[in-house]
């Protein structure tokens, strides 16, 4: 948790759910309950946290985030395929990347901000947003060349023919922004390893020097 005399403002970003690439017709059931599943997990419940600070250091700041159009050889979704929600937390920017027949995807939701608590902003993200899942092997890894604090973990909701579907995400912090990364295929779900993998080359691609 935040020191207590640090003040904190939350904001909650709501119902970010992508939709459908129009040229695909969705199957029925199993494609509106994986929509469902990332809304709820990737976006609905995101807190934004603003920590106040006393004195800038070399961290704060030091980079801004401009994500790529393509990313591990999937296309962004044009913004305008991403409805609005009523409320948004101020200045979260939602991007999207999936196949064209959406059998694979990678949302990240991030938050630009100083942030003094890497670790406690993590821990808060990863709390917030994954209320009502159930959370497995969430552990912290290596965050890669950008520094700050990285967790990674596995978390079911929704059920798919019978079985719960697994989604892996990772939430980083530093000392620029917070942001959440989720992978999601039909056939396979990434260990925690290869999703870090993936999660540190987005890093680096989409953290660029302020």
């Amino acid at each position: 948790m935040p020191d207590q005399d640090q003040h904190q403002d939350v904001d909650v970003l709501v119902d970010m759910t992508p939709v459908a690439v129009p040229t695909v017709p969705p199957r029925p059931g199993s494609r509106q309950r994986l929509w469902l599943t990332l809304g709820a997990f990737g976006f609905a419940a995101f807190i934004a946290l603003a920590l106040a600070f006393a004195h800038d250091t070399a961290n704060l700041g030091a980079y801004h985030y401009n994500p790529p159009e393509e990313f591990l050889g999937l296309p962004r979704l044009p913004e305008g395929q991403i409805p609005k929600a009523p409320t948004v937390a101020r200045g979260v920017k939602v991007g999207v990347y999936q196949t064209s027949d959406r059998s694979r995807t990678v949302a990240v939701t991030v938050r630009e901000l100083p942030i003094v608590s890497p670790s406690a902003t993590v821990d808060t993200v990863i709390t917030e947003s994954t209320s009502g899942f159930h959370v497995e092997s969430v552990r912290t890894v290596d965050p890669g060349e950008r520094g700050g604090i990285m967790k990674c973990g596995h978390t079911s909701g929704m059920k798919k023919a019978g079985k719960p579907q697994d989604m892996a995400f990772c939430v980083w912090a530093d000392g620029s922004m917070w942001a959440v990364y989720v992978e999601h295929g039909d056939d396979v779900t990434p260990d925690t390893d290869d999703l870090a993998n993936d999660a540190r080359k987005f890093r680096h691609l989409a953290e660029v020097r302020a």
